[in-house]
């Protein structure tokens, strides 16, 4: 099997990855293996999942792991009901599930998806769902040949059935596998279900991507088994090219974070250790608590999955994974090596991967600009660098797993600012900020969070805490958190400000192409990079930019948006023409937005009269 099959390119990384330049400019293999971000545990998989040594009765499904020390969540639920009712409300649970109809959020009444000329469809039979398709094994051959460069497969991919095996995804998007030709494959329906806006969109569309870019074929077993099973193992036989996926569970699960629990669940059986252990004021040595870890192990809890990372044993981790050389408590080195702009080329003496996949996932100054990889830029701000004992920033510095809106799972003792008042003096904060109390620009993450990520349609907020930088705009392209709310003003207008404020020097800042007293958010509308112009899309339709621009200003940006040649940028536009028009303070007419989308014949969504 060659690397360039088994793989990703930045194109498909699941639910993040940004995309700038065509991926036909494949030069070499692709070292780089993508942890995908957000995942979550199957509910039903307690009961359902495979018997270590039993072929599943699902074609292709992940057997059970063989590794003992793991009991799955259901062991946990006795003794921790609190604990595990939480967990199971939280998105992390549902991200990855066996597909059974009640699973698939999608409708599966075979109404046929066209993409490619081809017909697509999810059909329910009795208990289980199906797919209709082109094979998408040769499907696969195919987009492996244009990515390379080389000549297409002569054969044609005819029109088969496969099973639904698992679904990735239940907060903003759902995707879909089906079995592969490969013993233990599992390859990508070609649509996934948009969960909010309720409709499918191709794949392709759901990524930042040019229009002429192939997608890269996937594999569950290669892609998202990292991080969307616990203690997940390829099990790739080179001899016979195929899969024996295993796994202790399916998502992330109680052990993803607090470590394999048979040893906890042997000794707590005699309830007489539980209260001797209660009331012993100790650690517990059989289970991990990310909360009473120091930061640095803490945070590598999160950061397993929330980084952009390389194996150090890459033969290794074909087979078993990271299952044998991390457990929650480790830090994160020893199995993996942090990738950032300097390091991009494979640590594993490989070829390099080409230059326009660090330029995918780096900003120029160094940040991450793929959401669901937090952890690289957290660890890159002077909270973590300059931070000492409890005043080190980690995850759970905001984030509670069994607290809080599930969508966010912000610890309801740390929304607002209180995060950052825990360290930082709470009236010299206000002051600081130079906005009115309770306005957006009061918010500390607005000014030092500001969303110059991207992932799954959405902007998303830097988790590298830093400083507006209207200079670093006019020298890296990355919008400024001043701009990304005054998007009617210009670069300069900003600098001068913060000029005025802080005393820091004023150079007449301005966006690349454009002149210092033009508006940002038309700057960053023409600007050449894809990314840029999908944030500033979602940007002109938030609430901080209506309360922060003029009247009336979004209205022609986003009518230009709602043309790109992307299509990930043309949906956001059109979904924040559509917020802009949808406030109490109607500044821009409905019947003008319908206008506006009609005049675009290659518009994402259709206005429904």
């Amino acid at each position: 099997m060659s690397a360039a099959e088994v793989f990703l390119t930045l194109s498909v990384l699941a639910a993040a990855t940004i995309v700038v330049a065509s991926v036909n400019r494949w030069r070499s293999r692709a070292t780089a293996i993508l942890v995908a971000s957000i995942v979550g545990v199957a509910a039903a998989f307690a009961v359902a999942r495979p018997v270590a040594g039993e072929r599943p009765a699902v074609p292709s499904l992940p057997r059970r792991s063989i590794v003992s020390t793991y009991v799955s969540s259901a062991a946990c639920r006795a003794c921790h009901p609190s604990e595990h009712a939480s967990f199971s409300r939280t998105f992390h649970r549902t991200m990855t599930q066996v597909a059974t109809p009640r699973a698939v959020l999608a409708p599966t009444d075979g109404a046929p998806l066209i993409e490619g000329g081809r017909a697509h469809a999810l059909v329910r039979r009795g208990d289980a769902v199906f797919a209709e398709l082109p094979d998408p094994d040769v499907v696969a051959r195919a987009a492996l040949a244009k990515i390379r460069g080389t000549d297409p497969p002569s054969e044609q991919a005819a029109d088969t059935t496969r099973r639904v095996v698992l679904t990735t995804g239940s907060h903003r998007q759902q995707a879909y596998w089906v079995a592969g030709a490969r013993e233990g494959e599992l390859r990508l329906f070609p649509f996934v279900w948009l969960v909010r806006e309720r409709r499918f969109v191709p794949r392709s569309e759901a990524f930042l991507r040019p229009a002429d870019a192939p997608m890269t074929p996937v594999r569950w077993s290669s892609s998202c088994i990292a991080c969307h099973a616990v203690a997940g193992e390829p099990g790739h036989d080179p001899s016979r090219d195929a899969f024996d996926t295993r796994v202790a569970e399916l998502g992330v699960a109680c052990e993803a974070c607090h470590g394999p629990g048979s040893e906890h669940v042997a000794r707590y059986r005699d309830p007489l250790a539980r209260v001797a252990q209660r009331g012993s004021g100790r650690a517990d040595p059989t289970i991990v608590n990310p909360g009473k870890l120091d930061a640095e192990r803490s945070a590598a809890v999160c950061g397993q999955c929330h980084s952009y990372a390389f194996p150090r044993d890459e033969d290794t981790w074909w087979s078993t994974g990271y299952a044998r050389s991390y457990r929650p408590g480790d830090r994160l080195e020893p199995s993996r090596v942090l990738l950032g702009p300097e390091s991009i080329g494979d640590p594993a003496g490989h070829a390099p991967v080409i230059e326009a996949e660090a330029a995918s996932l780096f900003w120029p100054d160094g940040s991450i600009r793929v959401g669901g990889r937090e952890y690289n830029g957290m660890i890159d701000s002077a909270c973590w660098l300059r931070g000492e004992g409890e005043k080190k920033i980690a995850c759970t510095s905001c984030h509670a797993m069994h607290r809080g809106d599930p969508a966010g799972q912000i610890a309801p003792d740390r929304e607002g600012d209180r995060a950052c008042t825990s360290c930082h003096d709470d009236a010299r904060a206000r002051e600081h900020g130079h906005h009115a109390p309770g306005s957006s620009g009061s918010a500390c993450v607005s000014c030092h969070m500001p969303r110059t990520s991207y992932a799954l349609l959405s902007a998303v907020r830097s988790h590298r805490i830093e400083i507006p930088s209207p200079a670093n705009t006019a020298r890296t392209g990355k919008p400024n958190a001043c701009n990304l709310c005054h998007l009617d003003r210009s670069v300069a207008w900003s600098e001068q400000w913060l000029s005025t404020w802080y005393g820091s020097p004023a150079s007449g800042a301005a966006v690349a192409g454009c002149e210092p007293d033009v508006a940002s958010g038309v700057c960053f509308a023409l600007a050449g990079d894809a990314a840029v112009r999908v944030i500033v899309a979602d940007a002109l339709g938030s609430p901080e930019s209506a309360a922060a621009s003029a009247p009336g200003f979004p209205a022609p940006v986003l009518a230009e948006l709602v043309g790109d040649p992307y299509a990930a940028v043309r949906f956001v536009a059109e979904r924040s023409l559509r917020a802009v028009s949808s406030r109490d303070d109607a500044r821009l007419n409905p019947e003008l937005v319908k206008r506006l989308l009609a005049a675009r014949p290659d518009r994402a969504i259709t206005i429904a009269e």
